[in-house]
């Protein structure tokens, strides 16, 4: 369970969701769904919803019963979602999501074939948010757990602390640097990352559009499609050229490898890449896991994928997050045309971070020993 937080703390969180991440107005509808381990935080988003003049409703999923139906249910009943809720989801404007269940152990345990059909409405809810433009924020203190703390190398009580100071930042002070950012990655045409510990890597920038994930769904994003965020949120991303590449990546943070059944810790290690493509890589943790998605997939090398700069101030530890820590320089391989780009690769990413390092655009400065650089 989650410990007792104030309720003054849970409640200058949820102003922030609505009036700054979602901007929610009045007489706008807002659907709150969580799971019953976050219901005090849903509870407080709800007060503030009405405190603005919204229209709030509140769906709960006890964690008991979940588990309950998935031992004793048909599975051909699993994941099955009624009209009912599908039409309160469209006639909303916005939607908030307190990520679940909390039992990740006893998740990892279950069937593959159970788990996908728990999850099997994942795709035709982001096509209804997409369709509908309904602004969508997802939050994953539900998701913490001392058992992840371990497996991610971090203190849970930091994790979970962090997870709410960092979604309590203001996203225009984000937005802000990561414009500026992604105005230079779409310009720009070579990025150099560097370091003193060794790290000498450059990618080609090919004119993409650049993502800001900075914690506030604003029009453009709406029109572009951009209308799910997971908060805290703080990375301005861009794919690369998954032909060109040369030098190494020293990591000094734990990345990330999401293969279809798993995400397992990465790093901190080391990439080469020769002729656009990562072509050796040490990793002690999580190094064996990318191995096998490789040997799987019938490849010896894997191209640049992504590249992208941290925003958020408050960010240092949280797992999976760690791409959006201020200043850190990440890069990612393998698929990435669900991010605009143009590798197919069957599914399997893998990311590195690095900390305290430089990123030069064109021979410009954005990020120097870790810090961003004021325009």
């Amino acid at each position: 369970m989650l410990p007792p937080y104030p309720e003054s703390l849970r409640r200058k969180l949820a102003r922030n969701l609505l009036r700054n991440a979602l901007r929610l107005g009045r007489g706008e509808s807002l659907l709150i769904e969580t799971w019953s381990a976050t219901l005090p935080w849903a509870s407080s988003l709800e007060l503030e919803a009405r405190l603005l003049g919204a229209r709030p409703m509140l769906s709960v999923t006890d964690e008991a019963g979940y588990w309950r139906a998935l031992d004793e249910a048909p599975e051909s009943q699993l994941g099955r979602i009624g009209g009912h809720q599908w039409a309160a989801l469209k006639a909303s404007d916005a939607y908030v999501d307190f990520y679940g269940p909390m039992d990740v152990v006893r998740e990892e345990r279950q069937p593959p074939a159970v788990l996908r059909r728990a999850r099997s409405n994942d795709h035709e809810l982001m096509r209804v948010l997409q369709k509908y433009g309904i602004r969508s924020l997802r939050w994953d203190l539900g998701r913490t757990s001392e058992v992840w703390a371990r497996r991610y190398g971090v203190d849970l009580r930091t994790w979970r602390r962090e997870l709410i100071e960092a979604t309590t930042v203001d996203p225009r002070t984000m937005k802000r640097a990561g414009v500026r950012i992604a105005d230079r990655l779409r310009r720009g045409r070579e990025a150099r990352i560097s370091h003193a510990n060794g790290t000498d890597l450059v990618l080609r920038l090919v004119g993409r559009r650049p993502w800001v994930d900075d914690g506030m769904i604003d029009e453009e994003d709406v029109r572009t499609g951009h209308i799910l965020q997971v908060v805290p949120s703080g990375v301005t991303s861009v794919t690369v050229s998954e032909t060109d590449g040369e030098g190494t990546l020293l990591s000094n943070s734990t990345g990330v490898v999401f293969t279809p059944e798993r995400e397992t810790p990465l790093g901190p290690g080391r990439w080469t890449f020769r002729r656009g493509a990562l072509v050796r890589f040490e990793a002690p943790s999580g190094g064996p896991a990318l191995r096998r998605e490789m040997r799987r997939l019938g490849t010896e090398r894997l191209p640049p994928g992504l590249l992208s700069v941290g925003l958020n101030p408050k960010i240092s530890t949280i797992p999976l997050l760690f791409d959006q820590e201020r200043g850190t320089i990440n890069v990612e391989v393998g698929r990435n045309s669900h991010l605009g780009g143009k590798s197919r690769t069957p599914y399997v990413q893998a990311y590195l971070a690095l900390r305290g390092g430089s990123l030069e655009i064109d021979g410009e400065l954005v990020v120097q020993r870790g810090r961003l650089v004021a325009p």
